[in-house]
């Protein structure tokens, strides 16, 4: 340095440690070896500043792009300076950019060409971790960096190859299809109409839509998906988990809003493999929160005029559901659970729901129930299974745990009558026990009565007059469903029925298999021993398996343990052939125990074999089509249902309405 107009500086750098000389930027952590020189010689008043520079390992949020190389050069004033940088990384260079910056104050402005080839996406995960995951892929492609220095302009198209992404909330993850096109404009990257497909299930569906930002900061989204079949729910329980379960959808999904106010709006129809589930006894402590606001009527009718509906300003993840729920979803409400006690089903309903990340979860809608299960658990020993019969509903008006009930569930099983009875009889008959629940979800009023299946009229009699009265029916219920059998005084407790039915429950799932191919369990039944009836212990045997897609056998074998009555083994055996692809014709033999045994008869047996026709109808003109319709037309029906049932499934809680063919 000679004086104020001649000046020769030079600085050499040496394994330098990147992280240590750049400042730190949000979202942003780069790394790496510094190596080169940075040249500012001044003669007569004129500059001629030069950098060479080369990054070992450079990396970008402990991603390892490869070796960084540039060369900046600029002009006499230092208010123009000609970039050219490259990243190579295995012999290619993945990243180039070549141009040039002008630095003149607020009119400072960039013109600067960057090509991609195979460049890697990874490092973009942390810039939208809040709401993306698991971005990757490899980008090529030509941008153009354009305008204002301080907001530039980002122009140009990259494919991407083997890319994808999550979406952590929902616990989601789809694949992009192989070179799907990204259009950069301005601050925003476009998604131009690209296939993508769920990793774990493969559904899928066609994402559009854009991604804004602000210098890479404050971003907004704005996608679209439609779909015929996609998973877009994938959670798993947790303690303080509102809901979780499996959701496929057809229909129309947006992801919209600053990614602190992200909003997920789904309008669709359930499909093939959901399953709802709602904890009740955890979702209590949220009842005041508002993670889930479900629409009401007026608010859906206001937004089909195309009027805006305004919700409480709440930071956060919000998703709003408009589902029409079939009957392939399964929607579960778990009552408690520690004992397992909840109720399931399948049916078709149209569901409003709106939950949010604050808590918030409200839901309107209908639901009935085709088919179910209501499984009763109390204590940890007494554990039943009810059948939800068809016609069941579940009305929502806000609150989940405030649902209206009106179902009715059936629960079987044998029990000796005796003790109902004027004249014992020394045998086990079958019992439908029927419960209708009533009033609120979280506090419904059950009512207890009884059928008597395969009982002679004189017996039925009897047994229906000693249950005549509501609290005679209640009594014997639950003295039923807590022992196994009917009660003739308080003084006939006997709960060994109980425990031996949950060891059974214990012991049978350990012999069953996941893909319900077999089924093996054993069985004990506690017998009695009253003055007037006695039955023995029994150890059974069950089984159930499909031999093959058309041929299916059930049987029991049991053998009684005591003195009551010989020790003959006593077995049931069913075997059904499917005579048809679809299942409607099948054919039955079968040998069962007789359901009625005076005191000291010997066991007796039934044989038999059936043949059923199985059809479902809403007319009788619809009848007489499918019996008589000529086997072309039952082949074309048969092909075309499939395609109708494929647009049919999510969460019970949301609605969907199917996309609209062209």
């Amino acid at each position: 340095m000679r004086d104020s107009t001649e000046k020769d500086i030079k600085l050499n750098f040496t394994n330098v440690d990147l992280a240590k000389i750049t400042p730190d930027i949000d979202s942003l952590n780069l790394s790496g070896n510094v190596n080169g020189k940075l040249d500012l010689v001044q003669q007569n008043g004129n500059y001629l500043p030069n950098s060479s520079i080369i990054i070992n390992n450079f990396r970008v949020n402990d991603f390892l792009l490869g070796s960084f190389d540039a060369n900046i050069s600029g002009n006499e004033s230092l208010t123009n300076y000609t970039v050219d940088a490259t990243i190579k990384n295995d012999d290619s260079n993945s990243f180039t950019a070549k141009g040039d910056i002008y630095v003149a104050g607020k009119a400072s402005r960039i013109d600067v060409g960057l090509v991609f080839d195979g460049f890697d996406l990874y490092p973009l995960n942390p810039l939208l971790r809040d709401v993306l995951s698991d971005i990757r892929g490899k980008a090529e492609g030509e941008i153009q960096v354009v305008g204002d220095l301080r907001k530039p302009n980002f122009n140009g198209e990259l494919i991407v190859k083997k890319a994808g992404l999550g979406i952590p909330f929902l616990n989601v993850n789809y694949d992009f299809a192989e070179n799907a096109s990204v259009t950069l404009k301005n601050q925003s990257f476009i998604f131009n109409n690209i296939n993508i497909t769920d990793t774990k299930y493969k559904t899928k569906g066609l994402l559009k839509g854009d991604l804004s930002h602000v210098n890479f900061a404050k971003w907004s989204l704005g996608l679209d998906i439609t779909t015929k079949n996609l998973l877009i729910l994938d959670t798993k329980e947790t303690e303080d988990a509102l809901y979780y379960g499996t959701g496929f959808i057809g229909g129309e999904a947006s992801i919209s809003g600053p990614t602190e106010e992200l909003r997920i709006n789904v309008i669709g129809e359930t499909k093939p493999g959901t399953v709802f589930k709602i904890p009740l006894n955890d979702a209590e402590s949220f009842g005041d929160n508002t993670f889930i606001h479900f629409i009401t009527k007026e608010e859906k009718e206001a937004r089909n005029k195309g009027e805006e509906l305004i919700f409480d300003e709440i930071k956060g993840l919000e998703l709003d559901f408009d589902l029409d729920v079939t009957e392939d979803a399964e929607v579960e409400i778990i009552i408690d659970k520690a004992t397992g006690h909840s109720l399931k089903g399948r049916g078709r309903g149209g569901l409003l729901v709106e939950i949010n990340t604050n808590g918030k979860f409200n839901m309107w809608g209908d639901f009935a129930v085709f088919e179910g299960l209501y499984n009763f658990a109390y204590g940890g020993f007494v554990q039943k299974q009810f059948t939800v019969q068809p016609g069941g509903t579940l009305a929502w008006e806000g609150s989940p745990l405030d649902a209206e009930i009106n179902m009715n569930a059936i629960y079987k099983t044998q029990a000796n009558p005796s003790p109902l009875l004027d004249t014992p009889i020394n045998r086990s008959i079958p019992v439908e026990l029927n419960i209708a629940l009533t009033g609120s979800l979280e506090h419904p009023v059950p009512e207890f009565t009884f059928e008597f299946p395969n009982v002679n009229s004189t017996i039925k009699s009897e047994l229906n007059y000693r249950l005549e009265s509501d609290s005679d029916r209640q009594d014997q219920a639950l003295y039923l469903v807590s022992t196994g059998s009917f009660s003739g005084g308080l003084d006939e407790l006997n709960f060994s029925g109980t425990i031996a039915e949950r060891l059974n429950g214990i012991i049978n799932s350990v012999f069953s298999n996941g893909d319900s191919k077999l089924s093996l369990g054993l069985n004990y039944e506690a017998g009695q021993n009253t003055p007037d009836y006695q039955t023995d212990d029994r150890v059974g045997l069950t089984l159930q398996t499909q031999i093959s897609d058309r041929v299916l056998i059930n049987g029991k074998v049991g053998v009684p343990v005591g003195g009551a009555t010989d020790t003959v083994i006593a077995g049931d055996v069913e075997v059904s052939f499917l005579l048809n692809e679809d299942g409607t014709l099948t054919a039955k033999v079968f040998n069962r125990e007789n359901s009625i045994r005076n005191f000291g008869e010997d066991i007796g047996y039934t044989q038999g074999v059936g043949l059923s026709y199985n059809v479902d109808f809403d007319t009788f003109k619809e009848l007489l089509r499918k019996i008589f319709t000529k086997k072309s037309d039952k082949e074309d029906d048969v092909l075309e249902r499939p395609e109708k049932e494929a647009e049919n499934a999510l969460p019970d809680y949301i609605s969907v309405k199917p996309v609209s063919k062209n």
